[in-house]
């Protein structure tokens, strides 16, 4: 059985004893990745001050599921507002990545059309510094030149042409 030994805001660390082995999980809290089509279908990307990071990159609108009483919808609303200043018309749970593994990222992804502009504060500050609409193709070719340097933003961006290629994408 699992047992908590480290517990904070956004992370916690579990540890499991058998007979003849200690195995260790880190569990991330859930979070919403929010990919945005403009009437164009165009994809909004925002720049984000990433200070933990030292630097500024670009991804997707995304938020932690840390609002009490919120569902990831409603987060995934929350941060388009946000972060971008739109609110979607409609919203597609399109992806859901939860692996069982050491490291357990539990992360929904949503296709947001129909944007009409409303801009919510953002409690983070104004760390948004630019948005963009790129194009799916322009997207794809970024991955290819190492732009997108999250091993799960990459996976997204290329599942994303690929279904877009095939015509398959909601």
């Amino acid at each position: 059985m699992e047992k908590p030994v480290y517990r904070g805001k956004f992370i916690t660390v579990t540890e499991e004893h058998g007979p003849d082995y200690k195995f260790e999980r880190a569990y991330l809290l859930p979070s919403v990745q929010v990919i945005a089509f403009t009437e164009d279908g165009k994809i909004l990307l925002i720049r984000e001050q990433r200070k933990i990071e030292g630097k500024t990159r670009w991804k997707f609108v995304s938020g932690f599921c840390d609002k009490p009483g919120l569902s990831p919808e409603q987060v995934a609303q929350e941060e388009l507002m946000e972060e971008a200043g739109f609110v979607a018309g409609r919203l597609v749970k399109w992806h859901e990545l939860d692996h069982k593994h050491t490291f357990i990222l539990p992360i929904t992804y949503y296709l947001a059309y129909d944007l009409k502009p409303k801009q919510k504060d953002n409690p983070d500050g104004p760390v948004v510094e630019e948005i963009k609409a790129v194009s799916i193709e322009e997207l794809h070719k970024r991955v290819q030149d190492g732009e997108f340097d999250f091993q799960n933003e990459a996976s997204i961006i290329l599942k994303l042409y690929r279904e877009w290629k095939a015509g398959t994408l909601k």
